[in-house]
């Protein structure tokens, strides 16, 4: 009887160690969608750091951040190598970068060619003033997962009314979910 107890604490220990060092899964459940500034620019992009805001004055920036669900599971796999105390983290359902859409409420002037509203910008001609990016700091106590900054020749270019700004985002994962986030902001010219 000791000696079963001895294999199968041998065998837990085994499997705990094993586990140990294989990733977490995870599952992006939901996103937030910001508008943001930056705060300080570094000679990567993926480290800027972003501020909050509602109105943009010197940069168009928006962060989107992820909220992930844990997936449970078990690895059995002994051949696994662990040369650290954390575990890493995948996530299994990417947003699909192609599937975003930003879209504005109102009209604006860009290049003296107006933009009509609830055009997707990532779809028109200034698209390439657009920069989509990871970024591996933390915004507004959570993360900053991804980054979509435009172009400081677009801002330049561009009139906006006073008004506010409706700005839909839309986007889906690769498992098929999708989202729709609405923020409010303002620009200055």
């Amino acid at each position: 009887m000791r000696k079963i107890i001895k294999i199968i604490c041998v065998y837990l220990v085994i499997i705990f160690l094993s586990n140990s060092c294989t990733p977490d899964h995870l599952l992006i459940s939901d996103i937030d969608f910001t508008s943001a500034s930056i705060k300080e620019r570094k000679d990567r992009r993926e480290f800027n750091d972003y501020l909050p805001t509602s109105i943009f004055k010197k940069d168009i920036v928006f962060i989107i951040s992820y909220h992930t669900d844990y997936i449970a599971g078990i690895d059995l796999g002994f051949s696994n190598k662990c040369y650290a105390f954390t575990k890493g983290s995948v996530i299994d359902n990417d947003l699909l970068e192609s599937s975003y859409s930003i879209k504005l409420n109102r009209p604006f002037t860009y290049n003296n060619k107006i933009i009509t509203e609830n055009q997707n910008l990532l779809e028109i001609d200034i698209k390439n003033q657009i920069s989509i990016f990871e970024n591996y700091q933390t915004f507004n106590n959570g993360s900053a997962d991804r980054v979509i900054e435009f172009s400081q020749n677009f801002k330049n270019l561009s009139v906006f009314s006073n008004d506010d700004y409706k700005i839909t985002f839309n986007c889906k994962t690769s498992d098929n979910r999708a989202f729709e986030k609405n923020i409010t902001v303002k620009f200055e010219n």
